[in-house]
């Protein structure tokens, strides 16, 4: 037994067959004894003194010796030889305990060989191809041993497989930690405009080469560049598909597992309780100690990895490539949650850290579109759209060219970083963050208009041509106030009349009413822009709620005409 495993001098690998024939040999051994020892032995030991050596027929018939040849060159010492053998002390009690104490040598010697031969297995199936023949031949063997527990051996020998199987079962799952690992490598060699570049839907460079290859490779092409998924991503995603695989493997064999069938159908000589309690084992207890292994370890690995993956965040939150970071890290985790093992605790995998990602990509694309809003819009003083203004008082019924400008860059900024990521939930986090700068901005507007003197309107000049002298004194006065004025000005900002006041206000109040409908369409946001709605509306002076109404109403029909040239926002 113990020379079916010697592989050193023989240089060749472990297999299979080697436990196999081991098995053979042990089981064979066993029956042998027990049909030999001590009966059929004595007789055969006790026939031999009956006749001379060189007279037993079955020594003539060996050609080898030929005795028809050489027998008469034999002396008569030789020729009439009887071997005389003790055969009346094998004790029948004595061989039972010399078979018994070889019987657990032998397993011992078998089950180290098993041992070492499953530890070059790292394949489910060839494992599963070696628990079903090795469990199949014991069975149909072991159970012919008299005096002996098939069930032991049976049991040792399943402990060994399960083993090695959940061994692998573990360094499989574990090693989800390379998806983790291929991440923090993409995010290790990053460079800004390469890690994060973004090939349009729309960009025709690339796709000769996918349909050169076949619609397969054209069609996999776009959806590539409509989930976003670059060289960084797909590395990542690619390799979480190649881990996925395991799960499958495992499944398959516990389906096996359950339906495998283990009667003993050389023989009938097992009761129903053996059988049942047999496939029990085998078929049920087996396959659900795997399943339960293959849950702990998901569910561990999964946390390692989501911790892994928050660590790795939290480290680059405050760099300056935040945002594009956050892209990278958002759709990973999509890919990822894209295909979960089916587990309760898994369900959330990557939720907790979705939220900062969606305000740090937020925060990243809408930066320059309020920027310049800041800038050339709000800090506006002048209403170029007045002399369009309808109506009885006369109201605006189109945004700001500001505003206008603002909502079409952000639109288009949200479409170059990729549709994909603009989910309901990231959509809902950019509202909000445009809610509260935009609101600040125009906030810290009021405050500055609200603080400034009104400037009265300047009166036309009364013509009077009969006293000259009188309009150079008046002229004297003019240049010497212009002079103040201008000598004031150095030091504060002008002020607006009145009337630029309020038709300022009610431009505004007309562009919060339209982003109302584009960005306040959630709960903080809308009671956000709605409290600077009623801001703008006191200071817009208009005389009552009606006007007011007719002002919603042409914001929401300009909404209704424009929206779609707003794209992702709308």
């Amino acid at each position: 037994m113990a020379l079916s495993f010697q592989v050193e001098e023989s240089n060749r690998k472990r297999s299979a067959d080697d436990v196999i024939q081991s098995l053979k040999l042990y089981s064979r051994t066993l029956l042998d004894v027990q049909a030999l020892v001590p009966g059929r032995l004595s007789l055969a030991l006790a026939g031999l003194k009956n006749n001379p050596l060189l007279a037993d027929p079955s020594l003539k018939r060996l050609e080898g010796l030929r005795l028809d040849v050489y027998e008469r060159w034999c002396g008569e010492e030789i020729q009439y030889f009887i071997p005389y053998i003790r055969h009346d002390d094998l004790d029948g009690s004595h061989a039972r305990e010399m078979l018994s104490a070889w019987s657990e040598k032998g397993s011992e010697v078998l089950l180290d060989g098993l041992k070492k031969t499953l530890d070059t297995m790292s394949e489910f199936k060839m494992i599963m191809e070696l628990r079903t023949n090795v469990l199949e031949l014991w069975i149909r063997d072991g159970a012919k041993a008299r005096g002996i527990d098939p069930s032991e051996l049976q049991d040792a020998l399943r402990d060994a497989i399960n083993a090695r199987m959940l061994a692998v079962l573990d360094n499989k799952v574990s090693k989800l930690r390379l998806v983790g690992s291929e991440v923090s490598a993409a995010l290790g060699r990053w460079k800004d405009g390469i890690t994060d570049e973004h090939v349009s839907i729309w960009d025709e460079e690339g796709y000769d080469a996918a349909l050169a290859g076949g619609a397969a490779p054209f069609v996999q092409e776009v959806v590539s560049r409509l989930y976003g998924r670059n060289d960084a991503v797909s590395k990542a995603a690619h390799c979480y598909k190649s881990w996925y695989h395991v799960i499958d493997d495992v499944k398959d064999v516990v389906e096996q597992l359950r339906k495998q069938r283990w009667d003993n159908d050389y023989d009938e000589i097992e009761d129903e309780e053996t059988i049942e309690s047999r496939q029990k084992l085998l078929s049920k207890d087996d396959p659900q100690m795997l399943q339960e292994k293959l849950d702990t370890t998901l569910d561990r690995s999964f946390k390692e990895l989501e911790d892994q993956i928050q660590k790795l965040w939290d480290e680059r939150a405050g760099s300056a490539r935040n945002g594009k970071l956050a892209m990278y890290f958002l759709r990973v985790l999509r890919d990822i949650r894209h295909q979960l093992p089916q587990r309760p605790s898994i369900k959330t995998f990557g939720l907790a850290i979705v939220p900062s990602l969606h305000e740090k990509v937020s925060a990243a694309v809408s930066s320059p579109a309020l920027d310049e809003f800041s800038t050339h819009g709000v800090s506006q003083r002048v209403v170029a759209g007045r002399p369009l203004w309808e109506g009885e008082p006369a109201l605006p019924n189109q945004p700001s060219p500001e505003l206008f400008q603002f909502l079409r860059s952000l639109s288009l900024a949200m479409s170059e970083e990729g549709v994909d990521l603009w989910t309901k939930a990231a959509t809902s986090v950019l509202k909000k963050h445009l809610s509260q700068r935009l609101c600040e901005m125009w906030d810290g507007a009021l405050a500055e208009i609200s603080s400034q003197k009104d400037t009265p309107k300047e009166e036309p000049t009364k013509d009077d041509g009969d006293d000259d002298d009188d309009d150079d004194d008046e002229e004297e006065k003019e240049k010497e106030a212009t002079e103040e004025k201008e000598k004031d000005s150095k030091d504060q900002t002008p002020g607006l009349t009145p009337e630029q006041k309020t038709d300022l206000f009610t431009q505004w109040l007309f562009d919060v009413a339209l982003l109302k409908r584009c960005i306040g369409s959630i709960g903080e946001t809308s009671d956000a822009l709605q409290n600077l709605e009623d801001k703008m509306y006191e200071h817009s002076k208009l005389d009552d709620e009606a006007a007011r109404q007719r002002l919603t109403k042409s914001a929401n029909e300009f909404w209704q005409r424009t929206h779609l040239l707003f794209g992702l926002l709308a």
